[in-house]
């Protein structure tokens, strides 16, 4: 490890090459790219995706790998041990844990219980990533409730400093842990976009629509699809579906919708798509239709405008008010034919007034990646105790 700049250990289930996580990885991702300037960073991850194995050599494995801009060190399962974390701190001083998740057996819980001794000066930052969000909560909630109890029971919430996303995260922190527990509010990064607008075929009455995440309940694919059933005749849609399969049963539900979907609207799923990729991919799209239950950032949603894409998203994501911007719209869920109305909205523009929004998109995430008064907020949740 080197000395010259603070050490920052950082524990996340997944990382790259990884991708079916999406946007944990992409948080991280761009943590690091953005401050290794200022920051000596060292992930401990996993050596697997969501569903499989990474292609690492095991000569690989359980040994620090230097990379361009950070040191990674992808363990088997048998490294996943306090011990073996313990060691980490053997070899240099670290000045503050980072720790990407908050229900995680090996990458949040262990790492609390190994390093969360009221004695260490080093810092520990936690960023629940969402998990405290009503949506998230009602996913396994007897479970999860459980280790809440436990978490306040042991003192952890008092030990860590929280990373809040948004001011809907902070208020969803208070809500289970009260308001005297530290916590220091700062948007994700977001990745830098270095490809020019690119100009997009636009019909009027034709729409390529996509949905980009992961497959499950929480992101509510089958909304999207409820609500295409209802579109108009007159619009001709091309529905494209890009993401890992999360929950099998709710997908086998979502399949037999969208076999009912009218003659208009055609389909085509693409399953998971690597990162990279997907600028590619949106270089043919046109808005994105993402009405999920909870983000607490929502990369994708961004990463559609970095590409020129207008959004159609719900009122449960930090990104409200669109409309006026003429970049996309937010709708209550329950305002199902709202949904449908914005659609063919989207479907009626011409070439130059979809050209004007997606240029609108365009800028917009350009204020959102290159934001200087974000990148301080970073260093007051990096600064070593």
């Amino acid at each position: 490890m080197q000395n010259t700049k603070p050490n920052i250990l950082v524990f996340i289930d997944w990382f790259l090459p990884a991708y079916k996580a999406g946007g944990p990885i992409q948080s991280v991702r761009n943590i690091v790219e953005q401050l290794s300037a200022s920051y000596n960073f060292f992930i401990v991850t996993s050596d697997a995706d969501i569903d499989a194995s990474l292609d690492i050599p095991n000569a690989d494995k359980n040994r620090w790998i230097q990379k361009e801009v950070y040191q990674v060190i992808y363990l088997d399962t048998t490294h996943q041990t306090g011990s073996f974390y313990k060691s980490l701190f053997s070899e240099q001083a670290i000045e503050v844990i980072y720790i990407n998740s908050l229900f995680s057996n090996k990458f949040s819980i262990l790492p609390l219980k190994t390093f969360s001794s009221s004695s260490s000066q080093t810092k520990i930052v936690l960023a629940p990533r969402g998990m405290l969000g009503k949506g998230a909560l009602a996913i396994k909630p007897l479970k999860k409730k459980i280790y809440l109890r436990l978490f306040k029971l042991f003192g952890w919430h008092k030990r860590v400093t929280w990373h809040a996303t948004a001011k809907t995260e902070k208020n969803e922190i208070e809500n289970k842990f009260g308001n005297k527990v530290r916590i220091l509010t700062a948007s994700n990064l977001s990745q830098k976009s270095s490809n020019n607008l690119q100009i997009k075929d636009k019909a009027k009455h034709q729409l390529n629509v996509f949905f980009l995440s992961r497959i499950s309940y929480k992101k509510n694919l089958r909304s999207a699809i409820e609500v295409l059933k209802k579109v108009d005749a007159s619009c001709r849609i091309q529905f494209t579906i890009i993401g890992p399969l999360e929950e099998k049963d709710y997908w086998d539900v979502c399949e037999t919708e969208l076999e009912k979907l009218p003659q208009h609207i055609q389909y085509k799923a693409l399953g998971a798509v690597p990162n990279e990729k997907i600028p590619e991919l949106l270089n043919h799209q046109h808005v994105l239709f993402l009405p999920t239950r909870h983000e607490n950032f929502g990369h994708v949603i961004v990463e559609a405008w970095q590409n020129g894409c207008l959004t159609l998203i719900s009122d449960q994501t930090p990104w409200v008010d669109l409309e006026p911007k003429k970049i996309g719209v937010d709708i209550p869920l329950a305002e199902e034919d709202k949904f449908k109305n914005k659609l063919e909205m989207f479907a009626a523009m011409d070439q130059a007034e979809f050209n004007t929004w997606s240029s609108n998109a365009k800028d917009y995430a350009e204020t959102i990646t290159n934001d200087k008064a974000l990148i301080e907020q970073y260093h007051e949740i990096f600064k070593p105790i």
